[in-house]
């Protein structure tokens, strides 16, 4: 259980004063990841951790919720964040109507279920996701947008009212994974998909490419998942034209989104001689970055199975000088 990780999610389909047509997509949207949140084989997070907001939760009145009633969902990170950090990693997944700031190429938000024409009620999701990042509130920042980023002439996107600060020493080093279903200017789609259920077509690609990337040396990175987004999401489309989807990440910092087995991964056997009980083994790849930290402790300690891809590796006993460099599927059997 990932007791570290929280998440923000927010689906709203309806926009009953605006102008805006209503969507059927968000609140599916929302709720299937809210599920992959959940799934211990997927984001594993305890489900006090899932802050979640929904156009169906208003069922007597379709003009809510208001931008605070979104807004508010960010408060307790704020709070937290002036004093310090956290926790490891935060998911901020937006479905709705959106648009994009005349001035600034990368601000986003989100219209709020009142919006209308000349009050353009909002909520300025990516300045909230910058001030996190800033204050390194967390070590990991995933933003997934699946709104339109079209340019509203009349108004610009609203700054929030948190506190007003520089922000703190560290930010460099928070990791993020930001994706928007399009570029600035254009419009997101849904549709119905062959389930029945009408979903953005976006996020049908996200929560694919989640389910199914193909692991490297045991794990699904950023970069992974944007390579697999970016080649597939033109079948999700279907028939209709979209427009490509934005995603950015540093790569000299990626986030591993999840540990999954290979199917073409080899067991090999590695034995502690001497063996005293408390011995912590180190792995590495063929690049000897460490993958891997396992205490070897129990009665078994002395041998320890490893599901591994085929390639080149380096075993440790941590804080002493056994080490061995191995090759899978070469050797079955190791010992250090």
């Amino acid at each position: 259980m990932k007791n570290k990780h929280h998440a923000i999610v927010i689906g709203l389909n309806s926009y009953p004063v605006s102008g805006l047509s209503p969507l059927k997509g968000p609140v599916n949207d929302a709720e299937d990841f809210s599920a992959w949140l959940r799934d211990p084989q997927g984001g594993n997070l305890p489900e006090e951790h899932i802050q979640c907001i929904l156009s169906s939760d208003f069922a007597k009145d379709a003009s809510l919720p208001f931008p605070n009633q979104i807004e508010v969902l960010f408060e307790p990170f704020i709070t937290k964040g002036v004093q310090g950090r956290c926790g490891e990693r935060l998911y901020v997944f937006v479905a709705g109507h959106g648009f994009g700031d005349p001035g600034d190429m990368g601000t986003t938000a989100l219209y709020a279920a009142n919006a209308r024409k000349m009050f353009p009620w909002h909520v300025a999701i990516t300045d909230y996701v910058d001030w996190l990042q800033r204050h390194a509130v967390f070590d990991e920042i995933v933003l997934l947008m699946d709104c339109c980023r079209t340019i509203n002439v009349y108004h610009e996107v609203k700054e929030p009212q948190y506190p007003t600060s520089k922000g703190r020493i560290g930010a460099d080093k928070v990791r993020f994974f930001y994706a928007f279903a399009v570029g600035r200017g254009r419009i997101a789609r849904e549709r119905r998909f062959e389930d029945g259920r009408d979903s953005g077509i976006f996020t049908r690609a996200i929560l694919h490419a989640l389910e199914t990337a193909s692991p490297k040396d045991g794990k699904i990175t950023g970069q992974q998942l944007k390579n697999q987004i970016h080649n597939s999401i033109g079948k999700f489309a279907g028939d209709i034209q979209i427009e490509p989807p934005v995603i950015r990440l540093d790569s000299s910092q990626d986030i591993t989104f999840l540990h999954r087995k290979s199917a073409r991964t080899v067991p090999v056997q590695v034995r502690l001689e001497p063996y005293n009980g408390d011995e912590t083994l180190l792995l590495s790849d063929g690049n000897f970055q460490q993958i891997r930290e396992d205490q070897a402790k129990g009665a078994k300690g002395a041998m320890r199975t490893l599901e591994l891809e085929p390639g080149l590796y380096k075993i440790a006993v941590k804080n002493t000088d056994r080490q061995q460099i191995f090759e899978v599927p070469n050797h079955a059997e190791i010992i250090v």
